[in-house]
């Protein structure tokens, strides 16, 4: 298919909208309202991954994580804490810094939504033949890197801080293996 091909272009557009709507609605925003019977907000469970991928996290790093203002951290971090998933305490190294981390409850709860995400999508490649499943998956790994292309500027902007699960496959890394993934 030639790229400038409009009537190609539009199809690929429609396609990679329904793409884009799967993912949030199915591994995102209806599993999040099932498993936490409406009690947490995807933003939340965005909040409750980061501080499970980075442990013990100052306000100041999760608010740049989450790409919030620092206020909007905290008021997030309260809500977590009135659900018992998250709870802050002083930075033992330096006391003026508060640091955030998961209470059994919220470690829970983010192992439950990634198995839940995980089996999900396994279930929607299973169905899939396996020739294009590694297509889809050679396809996104090529569709990020050229959108990326050498902008370390961009590649900032959608790092998803994978913390202690990144990986030497991210293409967002491999654009500056000097950058440590956050």
């Amino acid at each position: 298919m030639p790229v400038s091909d409009i009537a190609c272009l539009g199809d690929l557009l429609r396609v990679a909208d329904l793409f884009s709507h799967i993912v949030s609605r199915t591994l995102n925003e209806r599993l999040v309202a099932e498993i936490s019977d409406d009690h947490v907000s995807v933003a939340q469970l965005g909040a409750v991954r980061f501080i499970r991928l980075h442990r013990r996290v100052r306000m100041g790093d999760l608010a740049n994580g989450l790409m919030i203002t620092y206020p909007s951290a905290t008021n997030m971090v309260n809500r977590l804490e009135r659900q018992g998933l998250a709870t802050r305490g002083v930075n033992p190294s330096d006391h003026r810094e508060v640091e955030v981390s998961l209470t059994p409850e919220g470690m829970a709860l983010a192992d439950r939504i990634d198995e839940e995400r995980a089996s999900r999508l396994e279930t929607m490649l299973g169905s899939m033949p396996e020739r294009a499943r590694e297509s889809l998956s050679d396809g996104l790994y090529s569709f990020v890197s050229a959108a990326v292309g050498g902008s370390l500027a961009l590649a900032e902007d959608i790092c998803l801080r994978c913390g202690t699960r990144a990986g030497s496959g991210c293409p967002v890394a491999s654009l500056n293996p000097e950058a440590p993934c956050r």
